[in-house]
């Protein structure tokens, strides 16, 4: 099994979405993170936090979250993390790119905004553009990464 080492994590917000819903391969490999890193090398952006209020929404194997709950679910993550914000200029840069979805390519660029080395999705495809960065799915593998 390969060893990861990484400096900086860029949060993805399908990731955190399924932390806050309690989807157990998120929440091991998040928890593990939140242990061993500090806020100031765990990263995600304010997009990702507008993206999490969909919890708002019922899907078909999650119930609709109140605007308390979605709220408070915010409330705990943002202690665990550094919230990079969202500018005008990220969202140009982000459409210039030639992959498909540019809400990814936003956090793209959100992540090297701070240097970046590794993003922690679910969706590793959408990000298979970017080969400046190391793309990882939150699985038990995760928990072997280096914390520096």
């Amino acid at each position: 099994m390969k060893r990861h080492t990484v400096q900086k994590i860029y949060l993805d917000t399908n990731v955190l979405i399924n932390y806050c819903t309690g989807q157990d391969k998120e929440r091991e490999a998040l928890e593990y993170l939140f242990r061993m890193r500090r806020k100031e090398v765990l990263f995600t952006s304010s997009l990702a936090l507008v993206q999490i209020t969909n919890l708002q929404t019922k899907k078909k194997v999650r119930k609709a979250y109140s605007k308390e709950e979605t709220t408070k679910l915010i409330g705990n993550l943002l202690p665990k993390m550094t919230v990079l914000d969202l500018t005008m200029a990220d969202v140009t840069k982000g459409s210039t790119f030639p992959n498909a979805d540019i809400e990814d390519s936003i956090h793209y660029v959100l992540s090297q905004k701070h240097k970046c080395d590794a993003i922690i999705t679910n969706n590793v495809s959408d990000f298979i553009y970017f080969r400046d960065i190391e793309v990882l799915k939150p699985e038990k593998r995760l928990l072997s990464l280096k914390v520096k």
